[in-house]
């Protein structure tokens, strides 16, 4: 398939997941979910959708629950915007890379400290970004 529609089309599915997830759904236990990425295979029938929560566990797991329980009704609205023949199978997937940068931002302020501490200098804040996603060949 054409790479470029691909593309094309997991961006569209992302903009309008998040348009949808904001804006159309009611379910309070939702918490501020961020779509970060979307993944759309080759044939156009199962789409990875990653989402991120800022929050505990709990706001994590009540997250989950309620797009689970919304993955049809957000599968029919992102259906009735695209220009394909199928719809594809929208799959939640909890994105792990931005709870670990955070975690990452953390572990080198906590040595920076120690660090401060033992020599008596300060260093200026490393910011750490996640890596760019590779684009196929």
């Amino acid at each position: 398939m054409n790479e470029r529609r691909i593309q094309r089309l997991e961006s569209q599915i992302q903009h309008r997941v998040a348009e949808i997830l904001m804006r159309e759904l009611q379910d309070p236990k939702l918490g501020m979910v961020t779509v970060c990425r979307v993944e759309l295979d080759s044939e156009f029938t199962q789409c990875k959708v990653y989402w991120s929560v800022f929050g505990t566990d709990k706001q994590k797991a009540q997250t989950r629950g309620a797009l689970s329980r919304a993955r049809g009704f957000v599968q029919r609205e992102v259906g009735a915007s695209l220009s394909t023949r199928t719809v594809p199978h929208l799959e939640f997937v909890f994105d792990e890379s931005i709870a670990g940068a955070v975690k990452m931002q953390d572990t080198l302020s906590e040595l920076r400290k120690e660090r401060e501490d033992r020599t008596g200098v300060a260093e200026p804040p490393i910011q750490v970004e996640p890596a760019p996603r590779k684009k196929p060949d």
